[in-house]
């Protein structure tokens, strides 16, 4: 494991149309494609273009070869940009970064395994970073790593940009938090990272703005003067796409642009309303990426497909984000602007302005040597991160890890009433209690467990970090139930699981499956229908409701529905 610092060199940009890169995309291409063949596992299946052509603004899929599609759990990338070479080279490098950080996690080599006290000797990250990376201002630093004391956290290298010590942070911990946002490939390895802390702010702001609900300046697009810009807004304007910008750059002297695109002519029969952020040193890239994710996402506006959100929630309707309504006609020239035709210079600036708003930027170099292009994780602790609940609690997440890390039974109970003692009448310690019950095959004492975190949640779930909690321990709850056939008791808990959050696919799913117990197929389809609607890539809820539609003897719908559901998993033998 090398423990040197990562020292990041100057980088002179030499491609700067759409994106600003060390290379051109079709340098990008040959190298990527050069690297795969060399390799002895197969990592990539094939790379094709899906766009219909109507916004004449190409998308690309880079979809896994089966090692790679083992290794992740993802099938396919996607790719953007304003033309086909940056587009299809978006997505096989989407492709790189998600392949080389999931091979860097599975290799035993690129960790050191313990607890504060057992790895005192190294330079750690102090607790009170882990502190404020899930936002917890009530406990400290020593309190934290007491509940940490005897978990084998993974730990690996990485460098404080801003100091360039090289230090190691509790990569379990970080994982857990952020999954894979914040990695990134690139043609260089001061590419990667400018990427990868450019996309942790646009996370970060995306929370912000939405948890917040906070208003937007709308950026008057005639203030837009880049060329690809310009074209990008006259194509979405032919093809009568309504597209607005707003300035989502906050406090952190860094450019974000947010845009909403929708087609008032197809909506919501055939399209969807896109909501996406960019992030770059130069503002008028940043609403470039912006504009180009909102093609990636929405399928031309016309053919019927489902995006999956990530950073902004989809909206429903343009109600839904009439929080946004800022003062109009802000100029892109007003956002701040960092941009330098050396990419290392940009990073600095980065370091910088997050500095500024207390913010460090931590950097583990994930490059996977087979593949040999150059690839990060970047981690800023206080980040915040939209898909990730905000439970300003150090303690569950304590309590996750000793779930997922301890694997013998009596250490794990150990380990949990150990940390009741530290942090008493809390929900999370029953609900992980539950929960190992529930792995281990004894679905009847989890539901004690769950009952008593839901009595410590207390009948307020007006704060959206409680609501986030009783919906959890509702779903866990529930699916226990349908697995004792107690259906009637599962609607009962699911339910006010949705009363708490409805936008929960798994909660709607259970629901399906303890109506179609019931043989209420209706009800089913209408939780299995609302399922795909949050979590279009479902293909289980798919199948289930085409299920239901045979049972009702509505069997074209039921072919319909089975039918995508074996393209999206081809596994799915009895949706055959």
């Amino acid at each position: 494991m090398n423990h040197q610092p990562i020292s990041l060199q100057p980088c002179r940009k030499t491609f700067t149309s759409d994106q600003d890169k060390a290379r051109r995309p079709e340098e990008t291409l040959v190298n990527f494609y050069n690297q795969i063949n060399k390799l002895p596992i197969k990592i990539v299946h094939e790379v094709r273009r899906i766009d219909n052509g109507r916004l004449d603004i190409p998308v690309y899929f880079s979809v896994c070869g089966d090692d790679a599609k083992a290794l992740t759990g993802t099938k396919k990338q996607m790719g953007k940009g304003a033309s086909p070479a940056q587009a299809e080279a978006s997505a096989c490098m989407e492709l790189a970064e998600r392949f080389s950080l999931f091979s860097f996690r599975h290799q035993p080599e690129n960790f050191l395994v313990g607890d504060y006290e057992s790895l005192g000797d190294y330079p750690l990250l102090p607790a009170e970073e882990l502190l404020k990376s899930v936002g917890d201002q009530r406990l400290r630093g020593e309190k934290l790593r007491q509940l940490l004391a005897g978990i084998p956290l993974r730990w690996t290298w990485a460098t404080e940009l801003a100091s360039g010590r090289a230090m190691l942070v509790p990569f379990s911990w970080f994982f857990a938090i952020n999954e894979f946002n914040g990695s990134s490939a690139g043609n260089t390895l001061e590419e990667a990272t400018l990427q990868a802390v450019c996309e942790v702010i646009e996370r970060h702001v995306s929370s912000l703005v939405s948890r917040g609900r906070l208003a937007a300046p709308i950026i008057d697009p005639q203030s837009l003067t880049d060329p690809v810009a310009m074209d990008l807004l006259r194509k979405f304007a032919n093809a009568g796409i309504d597209l607005r910008l707003y300035d989502f750059s906050l406090d952190t002297g860094v450019a974000t642009v947010a845009a909403v695109g929708m087609d008032k002519t197809t909506f919501p029969d055939t399209s969807e309303i896109v909501y996406t952020a960019g992030t770059s040193p130069d503002p008028q890239k940043a609403a470039i990426r912006a504009i180009t994710e909102v093609a990636q996402l929405a399928g031309d506006f016309n053919t019927g497909a489902n995006y999956v959100a990530s950073g902004l929630p989809k909206p429903a309707s343009l109600t839904k984000l009439a929080y946004l309504g800022g003062k109009p006609g802000k100029s892109i020239g007003d956002l701040p602007n960092l941009a330098d035709n050396d990419i290392l210079i940009e990073i600095h600036r980065l370091v910088a302005a997050l500095a500024e708003i207390g913010l460090s930027v931590f950097l583990v170099d994930a490059t996977e040597p087979r593949l040999a292009i150059p690839a990060v994780y970047a981690i800023v602790p206080g980040a915040h991160f939209r898909e990730r609940a905000s439970q300003g609690d150090a303690g569950l997440f304590a309590a996750k890890l000793a779930v997922d890390l301890l694997d013998d039974n009596a250490l794990l109970e150990e380990k949990l009433t150990a940390m009741a003692a530290l942090l008493p009448e809390n929900a999370y310690l029953p609900f992980y209690h539950g929960k190992r019950a529930m792995d281990t095959g004894d679905p009847e004492r989890a539901v004690g467990h769950f009952a008593q975190a839901l009595e410590r949640t207390g009948a307020d779930t007006a704060g959206e970090e409680i609501a986030a909690e009783v919906a959890t321990i509702c779903s866990y709850a529930g699916s226990c139930l349908n697995q004792m056939g107690r259906y009637q008791e599962a609607i009962t808990i699911l339910t006010r699981g949705l009363a708490a959050d409805e936008e929960r696919p798994d909660i709607h799913n259970s629901l399906g499956v303890a109506w179609y117990k019931l043989e209420r197929y209706n009800e089913a389809i209408r939780h299995f229908g609302r399922a795909v609607e949050l979590n279009p890539a479902s293909a289980i809820d798919y199948a289930n409701l085409g299920v239901n539609h045979a049972r009702l003897g509505q069997h074209q719908a039921a072919k319909n529905f089975l039918r995508l559901a074996l393209t999206l998993d081809t596994g799915l033998d009895f949706a055959r």
